[in-house]
């Protein structure tokens, strides 16, 4: 009969269509990346006798004869992730082109992903996005993977963990151009929250309360060129003076500069070596 690839839930259960819950139903089997995430999805519908199959796309030799032997008896299929929607940072594609590939036509049952919530809540221009799923883990990869998305103007999501966002917090208070930050967590949950910011300016404590546990989604967008372009450099000039003749240090002026002006710390400090009378 038919190959479903089907979305689930990602914490909230009620988020389950009335569609997706009746293909489940009607599955020979359903594969499924750890079989106690599916039971509880499973066990929450009330549906019983449901045949579970672990799947990973290291199996696909062992189990694919047994998807086309079922397909070809007319039988149901489902394909599920963890949560979400599946085949997006999840096992799955390989065999999606498998299937294709013997004619056997996939239908997609939409439903939640983490993704579009995150960019609805972003308070960013969406109408255009790139997605770069899960990052390396080294911050220099980080970097080389980010560098050519982040002049782009279009928000740029990715999926990262706590230590992910302090890297790339990092990468950008290098650059002298500002950045928009969006980080969501727990999200269709009851401890949904969104932290935004700035990457000159931001409230590190803060950031490192919100990202102390959970699971994120971030989302970054350069400002627009003439945003990044409004530093006034004769107000600068003049501000540096006045705080040189009352005699504030190079440091605490490149300190007032970030916080007043809304630049890079690298930028303020050279300003200060620029304007600084000899």
């Amino acid at each position: 009969m038919s190959f479903y690839i089907v979305s689930t839930p990602i914490g909230n259960l009620g988020d389950l269509s009335s569609r997706a819950k009746e293909v489940l139903k009607n599955s020979s089997f359903i594969l499924c990346e750890k079989k106690e995430r599916a039971l509880k999805l499973v066990s929450h519908l009330e549906l019983k006798n449901l045949k579970l199959v672990s799947y990973h796309d290291d199996k696909i030799d062992s189990i694919f004869p047994i998807i086309l032997e079922n397909n070809r008896a007319g039988k149901n299929i489902s394909l599920i992730s963890d949560a979400g929607t599946p085949l997006i940072s999840d096992p799955g594609n390989i065999l999606i082109k498998r299937l294709i590939h013997e004619g056997i036509e996939p239908i997609a049952i939409p439903g939640p992903t983490s993704i579009i919530p995150a960019l609805l809540l972003s308070s960013f221009d969406i109408s255009k996005f790139i997605y770069l799923g899960f990052m390396s883990k080294s911050k220099r990869k980080i970097q080389t993977e980010l560098e050519p998305y982040l002049d782009t103007n279009i928000p740029v999501i990715i999926l990262t963990s706590m230590n992910d966002i302090k890297r790339i917090v990092d990468i950008l208070s290098t650059k002298n151009e500002i950045f928009n930050l969006s980080i969501s967590k727990e999200l269709t949950k009851k401890n949904e929250k969104t932290f935004r910011f700035q990457s000159n300016q931001f409230d590190e404590a803060r950031l490192e309360n919100f990202i102390s546990k959970g699971e994120f989604v971030t989302i970054i967008q350069k400002l627009e060129t003439s945003e990044n372009n409004k530093i006034h450099y004769k107000k600068i000039e003049k501000k540096i003076m006045e705080l040189r003749k009352l005699n504030y240090s190079k440091n605490d002026i490149v300190k007032i500069l970030v916080k007043n002006e809304l630049i890079k710390k690298n930028l303020a400090y050279d300003l200060v070596i620029k304007y600084w009378p000899n």
